[in-house]
């Protein structure tokens, strides 16, 4: 698995309808591509808790083996276990939460999201709207 010298991660929160809620993206430290989409996961639960958002949960994203990872687990020897456990116990409360496969062309906006992560020193920063 490689590892890059920076890594972004970024996500949109919409309602059932479709309806934009808030965004996010930032800097997490150097790690694999796998690993910025399990802290993508990871910070958008946590900022649906610190919000108090209650309702059911969709999590799509365009990597498979994340959707296999979040579902069925993954091995103790694999670098995202951690992390991948720490999400699903932080999850835990959560009704009705589904990890769904999505075509990377409908996840375009989180790409450009994350790529625009780029330009943050550090952390986590959330947009009650799309940047431009």
């Amino acid at each position: 698995m490689t590892t890059s010298c920076l890594a972004t991660c970024g996500g949109v929160l919409r309602d059932y309808l479709g309806n934009f809620i808030f965004a996010y993206l930032g800097v997490v430290r150097a790690c694999s591509v796998l690993q910025a989409k399990f802290w993508a996961i990871f910070h958008g639960i946590r900022l649906i808790k610190e919000h108090g958002i209650e309702a059911d949960l969709i999590i799509e994203s365009d990597l498979a083996v994340v959707v296999k990872f979040f579902n069925d687990g993954c091995s103790q020897d694999n670098p995202c276990y951690s992390l991948v456990n720490h999400i699903v116990r932080m999850a835990g409360d959560i009704h009705n939460l589904v990890c769904v496969h999505i075509l990377r062309k409908a996840n375009q906006v989180v790409d450009d999201l994350a790529k625009f992560g780029l330009s943050l020193s550090n952390g986590i920063v959330c947009f009650d709207s799309l940047p431009s």
